[in-house]
C-alpha cells in the first residue's frame, strides 16, 4: 500500500484512531527542534503553541493598525476644525505650524505659495519656466518622500539644511474640472533619514495634502 493510499484511507475513515486508540498512543514523531522522539500528543501541542503565537502576532499587528487609524482620524479632525476657523492665509500658516509641531513632531517645515499674493506673510514664489529655486518640488502632483536637490533645500530651509536628512513634499493643488492648478507646496523636513523615505507609503500624507489644499482654496482670492 502506498502513502497516498494510506492518507486517502485515513481521510475516508475519520473514526479509525477512535476505534484503535492503542495505535494512536504508540505513534511517535521527531521533535521539530531538537529531533528527539516525542508522542503525537506532544507534537500536536507544539504545533498548537506555534499557531497560537502566530495568531497572537497577527492580532497585535491589527491592534497597532487600529491605533494608527484612530490617531489618523483624530489628526484629521483637528485639522478640519482648525481649517474651518481660518479667515486668512496667515491663519492658514498658523494652522500648519501647529499641526507640524503637535501632530508630527517635525523640527522643520517650509510653506510656499505660488503667485503674487500681497496680503500674507507666507513666502511667495513666482513659478517660471526655467525655475532654479523650486523646479523639483513644484513639479509633483502627488506627495513625495526622500530628499530634494541641495539648491532647493537651501531655498526652503536656509541655514538648517545640514540638519535635515529627509523631507516630505505635499503639493497644494486645485484639481477642479480635472485640471491641475499649482497653488503652493508644504515641505516637511526631518532630522532622521527614516522619517520620510521612498520606501514608506504616502497615503496619509496625500490625504493630508488634499485636506490642506481644500482649506487653502477656500482662502485664496
Amino acid at each position: 500500500m502506498s502513502e497516498e493510499e494510506v492518507i486517502q484511507y485515513l481521510l475516508n475513515t475519520p473514526d479509525f484512531f477512535v476505534r484503535h486508540s492503542d495505535v494512536l498512543e504508540s505513534l511517535s514523531l521527531p521533535h521539530p527542534v531538537n529531533g528527539k522522539v516525542i508522542s503525537l500528543l506532544e507534537y500536536q501541542v507544539d504545533v498548537l503553541r506555534k499557531s497560537t503565537a502566530g495568531y497572537r502576532g497577527q492580532f497585535e499587528r491589527l491592534v497597532d493598525v487600529a491605533r494608527e487609524n484612530e490617531s489618523t482620524m483624530q489628526k484629521s479632525r483637528r485639522l478640519v476644525l482648525a481649517g474651518l476657523n481660518c479667515d486668512s492665509l496667515d491663519d492658514f500658516a498658523v494652522v500648519i505650524s501647529d499641526m507640524v509641531r503637535e501632530d508630527f513632531d517635525i523640527s522643520h517645515h517650509a510653506l510656499v505659495l505660488y503667485g503674487s499674493h500681497t496680503d500674507t506673510a507666507i513666502r511667495i514664489h513666482e513659478l517660471v519656466e526655467d525655475d532654479t529655486s523650486l523646479s523639483h518640488a513644484s513639479g509633483f502632483a502627488d506627495c513625495f518622500c526622500g530628499i530634494l536637490p541641495e539648491n532647493e533645500m537651501r531655498f526652503l530651509f536656509f541655514d538648517n539644511v545640514s540638519s535635515i536628512r529627509s523631507v516630505a513634499v505635499l503639493p497644494l493643488l486645485s484639481r477642479s474640472g480635472g485640471k491641475i492648478q499649482k497653488c503652493g507646496v508644504l515641505v516637511l523636513g526631518a532630522e532622521n533619514e527614516n522619517s520620510f523615505n521612498k520606501e514608506k507609503g504616502t497615503m496619509f500624507l496625500q490625504y493630508l495634502a488634499d485636506l490642506l489644499s481644500a482649506i487653502l482654496l477656500r482662502l485664496l482670492p
